[in-house]
């Protein structure tokens, strides 16, 4: 560019009546701070430059006006940029966030576009990145795209990088995971596996495959079942007894999925070593 363009592009009207002392002018990194009267706003390095405000001993009302409404700019920019050195974001999630700050859309898509210049805002990286965080959390692909598509990714992107042809092995993992909840019967706890499985986005199909391949030790329930007994006759013999402690104690084990027949048989044989 020729210095005549450049003087001409940058050309500024002169002042007109002082109506804001400058008082000081504090210069950091990224922006100025003048410090007027009463207040102290924020202003571009650009800005300062351009208006040669380091030679300037006060703001007319003009200036003034044009300062503050850039002070608006920096601040919402600098708190995308403070929420972005966090955690990624996509474009809907900091197009959200300066929604806040009153800004209008063109001034927010304006923002935005220097973000994704900038690459700090970048909704192909963070689909990757975030599906790969899902699938090694074991989440279902239904989970995955409600997700994604929460955050704004947009269907095009979920396909592109996103498949579900793990979804039994992750359904397995999972169900083995659950599968060491104590304290029920191996019935109780496949029901409850099952039911955790499908409310977390896994077909119904993958979840009870995923269910019948557990290997469940039954060796032990009737020995299950005396402890949780003795844990229901711990909980209730204070406040019940003869037939109505009998009855919850009943409901209380018949609740953890043990079959009916094992239960009598095993209140029978407490009944029978405490008489």
């Amino acid at each position: 560019m020729k210095l005549e363009e450049f003087l001409s592009e940058n050309k500024t009207e002169p002042l007109q009546e002082i109506k804001y002392a400058i008082k000081k002018i504090k210069a950091t990194e990224d922006y100025v701070l003048v410090f007027l009267e009463d207040e102290k706003i924020m202003i571009s390095l650009e800005n300062y430059f351009k208006y040669g405000v380091k030679d300037l001993k006060g703001l007319d009302e003009k200036l003034y006006d044009t300062f503050k409404n850039e002070e608006r700019l920096l601040k919402a920019y600098r708190g995308a940029l403070r929420k972005l050195s966090r955690k990624d974001h996509t474009i809907k999630q900091i197009r959200e966030f300066l929604h806040r700050s009153e800004l209008e859309k063109d001034e927010i898509d304006s923002l935005i576009s220097r973000l994704c210049e900038y690459g700090l805002i970048d909704d192909e990286k963070y689909c990757i990145g975030k599906i790969a965080y899902y699938q090694s959390s074991l989440y279902s692909a239904k989970q995955i795209r409600m997700k994604l598509l929460k955050d704004g990714i947009s269907e095009e992107l979920i396909n592109r990088y996103f498949n579900n042809d793990d979804e039994y092995e992750k359904a397995l993992k999972l169900a083995m995971k659950y599968s060491k909840d104590k304290g029920k019967s191996s019935k109780a706890l496949k029901q409850n596996i099952l039911v955790k499985l499908t409310a977390g986005g896994f077909s119904y199909e993958n979840a009870r495959k995923a269910v019948d391949s557990l290997n469940i030790n039954n060796e032990n329930e009737l020995e299950l079942l005396s402890r949780e007994y003795a844990k229901a006759l711990r909980k209730y013999e204070k406040k019940y007894e003869d037939y109505d402690l009998r009855n919850h104690i009943y409901a209380y084990l018949l609740n953890k999925g043990f079959r009916n027949e094992d239960i009598k048989e095993v209140m029978e044989e407490e009944n029978e070593q405490a008489s």
